[in-house]
C-alpha cells in the first residue's frame, strides 16, 4: 500500500475501510470517470498516476490537474454525484478502489478519514488555481517542467512510459513546441526513450520569480495532517531548468 492518504490513517479506521477495498490494475489510457457523468467508484492510486482534463466542444483537452499516490481519483463524490472532469490514467500502475456510497459513509463517520479528505481537496484546488496561472503566464518550458516536478512527486521511480505527443496533450501546447524544449533539456532532466520518458536530474530544475498574485503562489506540502502553504517567491509551482 503506497497511497498515502490511507497509510496516514489511524490503524483502527484504516482497518474498518480496508474491508470494502478492492485493489485493481489501471491501463495506460482507461478512462475512469467521464466529464458529467455519475461517480460510482473512487480510486486511491499506489503508482498509477491520472490526470483530470478539461475538454472543449472541438474535442480538445488540456489537464488541470494530476492525482497520484498523494491523492484520491473522484474526491467529487464527496460533493455531487458527478465530476465535471475527464480522469485519464497517464501512467499505469495499481490503486485501491471504493464504491462512492461507502466513502461518503466513513467520511461522515471517520474522523481522521474526514479530516484528511478536507485536507486533501483543499490542496486539489490549489494545485488546480496554480496550473490556471502556469498555463498564462508560462512558457511551455516552465509548464512543462513543472508536470515533469508533479509526475516525479506522485509515481514511484523516475521511468514514465510517456510520449512528447501526450507531453502536449496533456499540456495543451503544440508538438511542436514540446519538441524543442525536449530538445534543450534532453541531457539535462531527463532522457525519451522508446515511448518512456526518464527523469534524471530532477534537482536541476529551477523555480522563476513569481509576478503573479500572492494566493497563486502558494506552494502545498502535502503533510497528511494538514497542509502547509508556503508564499517564497521560489516555490516549486512553475519550474525550469538551470
Amino acid at each position: 500500500m503506497n497511497n498515502r492518504i490511507l497509510k496516514a490513517l489511524p490503524a483502527k479506521e484504516y482497518r474498518i475501510l480496508s474491508s470494502q477495498l478492492k485493489e485493481v490494475m489501471l491501463p495506460k489510457g482507461a478512462v475512469l470517470h467521464e466529464a458529467g457523468e455519475r461517480i460510482g467508484q473512487v480510486y486511491f492510486p499506489n503508482d498509477a498516476m491520472i490526470s483530470y482534463l478539461s475538454g472543449t466542444a472541438e474535442g480538445e483537452s488540456v489537464e488541470v490537474c494530476v492525482v497520484g499516490n498523494e491523492g484520491v481519483v473522484g474526491i467529487a463524490a464527496l460533493l455531487s454525484d458527478s465530476t465535471a472532469f475527464r480522469a485519464v490514467v497517464q501512467v499505469p500502475g495499481s490503486a485501491v478502489r471504493i464504491s462512492r456510497e461507502v466513502l461518503r459513509r466513513e467520511f461522515k463517520r471517520g474522523e481522521s478519514l474526514h479530516r484528511v479528505l478536507l485536507h486533501y481537496t483543499n490542496a486539489l484546488l490549489i494545485q488546480v488555481a496554480q496550473t490556471a496561472v502556469c498555463n498564462k503566464f508560462h512558457s511551455v518550458e516552465e509548464r512543462f517542467c513543472r508536470w515533469l516536478l508533479l509526475a516525479h512527486d506522485r509515481t514511484s521511480g523516475d521511468k514514465l512510459p510517456l510520449t512528447q505527443e501526450t507531453i502536449a496533450r496533456i499540456l495543451g501546447s503544440r508538438r511542436a513546441s514540446v519538441s524543442v524544449v525536449a530538445g534543450a533539456l534532453q541531457k539535462m532532466i531527463y532522457l525519451f526513450d522508446q515511448g518512456f520518458l526518464k527523469l534524471s536530474h530532477a534537482r536541476k530544475l529551477k523555480p522563476p520569480e513569481w509576478d503573479s498574485p500572492q494566493s497563486a503562489r502558494q506552494g502545498v506540502q502535502w503533510n497528511f495532517g494538514g497542509f502547509e502553504a508556503h508564499t517564497s517567491a521560489k516555490g516549486r509551482n512553475c519550474p525550469r531548468a538551470r
